[in-house]
């Protein structure tokens, strides 16, 4: 089944990036959470579904179910992590539609008529030139990534990863994972959001988390160099010292 820029094959377990000929073999919750949301696209997927899948084998743990639609959203790409989308409180939606590739545009689009591509394609490099010359980039972007991370408590947390680039972001994402589990790892925490990005040099990790605290609005700013190879920036015991548990 086509999904997005990728054609998920359900006998095999696998998860191919058409662009690149990148296969990922997707580890037991990836594939079981992947393959229930494909067999019920359109429709909302309980949590509580998505965890016991159909039975045959032990069921997943909340985090599990969590990390494995951060996974399938992160190997998907930036442009179709949307497609899978988090119904709060109920769980997940596989949205319908594939992208295919317009013949000289060179990336992968909505099966629009030709013409209208086209002409959206001359707008976007308008707008582009227009934006470049005449906007303050320094206001906020979108996020390459959003997703949220559920605690034991039933609070959640929003992490939202920020890149300049859409290309080589595996460190970025490697990273929100290592975060990710600090934070399914919290009973409850005074976090309820979470902003992270490299610098460009890779070297600098930025990580903004905004809560509330004795009824207080709070903000607090953490920034972590890493000049080692391979870097390492996020710890169990890093985690443990800012108190991202709250």
């Amino acid at each position: 089944m086509q999904l997005g820029g990728c054609w998920f094959d359900r006998e095999r377990g696998l998860l191919i990036e058409q662009s690149q000929h990148d296969a990922w073999h997707l580890p037991r919750a990836e594939l079981q959470v992947l393959s229930l949301l494909v067999a019920n696209q359109g429709k909302l997927v309980s949590k509580h579904d998505l965890k016991t899948g159909t039975g045959q084998h032990p069921p997943l743990t909340d985090t599990s179910v969590a990390r494995a639609v951060f996974m399938i959203r992160s190997f998907l790409g930036p442009q179709y992590e949307s497609l899978i989308e988090t119904v709060k409180g109920q769980g997940y939606l596989l949205h319908g539609g594939e992208a295919k590739t317009v013949k000289g545009l060179g990336r992968r689009l909505p099966s629009w008529s030709r013409c209208t591509v086209v002409g959206l394609f001359v707008l976007m490099v308008g707008l582009s030139t227009f934006y470049w010359r005449h906007i303050d980039h320094s206001a906020p972007t979108a996020p390459l990534l959003t997703t949220e991370l559920p605690l034991a408590s039933g609070q959640h947390m929003r992490l939202s990863l920020y890149s300049n680039s859409n290309t080589n972001n595996t460190l970025l994402f490697e990273l929100a994972e290592r975060f990710t589990q600090g934070v399914l790892a919290c009973k409850r925490s005074d976090w309820s959001e979470a902003y992270a990005s490299l610098s460009h040099d890779r070297q600098v990790l930025n990580i903004t988390l905004r809560g509330e605290r004795s009824g207080q609005s709070v903000i607090r700013n953490l920034k972590i160099s890493d000049y080692r190879q391979p870097k390492t920036f996020i710890e169990p015991l890093w985690l443990q010292e800012v108190g991202i548990c709250g």
